[in-house]
């Protein structure tokens, strides 16, 4: 099994024409590389935009590179990072999860997070990331267990810096202790 991992793309968030087409022109670079390794699968950890309502020419570009994923038959999962993720709930990755191109793995029925199973056999899922620490009241809510007891290799995102890990630059910013995240996970 072989997969790509993304995160933090923030396309769309450069005011100065150059640098927003760079950073398209680094998200493509990544789709193709993907392409040419041919990844089974590739996973974006949250941010793919830099706001939960991107503009349309923004939405255009990032759908046409997540579609020839999808021509590929090269699954996209994702989680909403605190950019593009909405208080209302809402994402653009709603639209283009509803458009094929990609799945949404942050999944909670009865505060237990479901597990969305690859054609590979990888068990995925995975936890939004929210502003100002507000994930680590969810991270509180939510009950493990059952991805925890699920047997199979399994995959978990998050949207988060883990405390033990942080370099000192960001010794302030919120995180999650490595305690809060699931266990058994590969």
């Amino acid at each position: 099994m072989k997969f790509a991992h993304l995160a933090d793309c923030h396309l769309g968030s450069w005011q100065q024409p150059e640098l927003k087409q760079l950073n398209l022109e680094s998200f493509k670079l990544a789709i193709s590389i993907c392409i040419r390794e041919s990844v089974n699968f590739v996973l974006i950890a949250g941010d793919l935009f830099n706001t939960a309502l991107p503009s349309i020419d923004c939405v255009k570009e990032a759908a046409g590179e997540l579609k020839k994923l999808s021509n590929l038959n090269i699954p996209v999962y994702i989680i909403p990072g605190s950019h593009d993720f909405s208080p209302s709930g809402k994402t653009m990755l709603d639209v283009l999860e509803k458009a094929g191109l990609c799945i949404n793995v942050f999944k909670l029925q009865d505060n237990h997070l479901q597990l969305t199973i690859d054609k590979s056999g990888a068990k995925i899922s995975g936890v939004l990331g929210l502003a100002a620490g507000l994930d680590k009241e969810l991270y509180n809510k939510i009950d493990f267990s059952k991805i925890e007891s699920e047997p199979g290799y399994k995959i978990f995102l998050l949207h988060a810096l883990i405390d033990e890990f942080k370099p000192r630059s960001l010794e302030s910013s919120q995180g999650q202790p490595l305690s809060s995240l699931p266990r058994n996970i590969d």
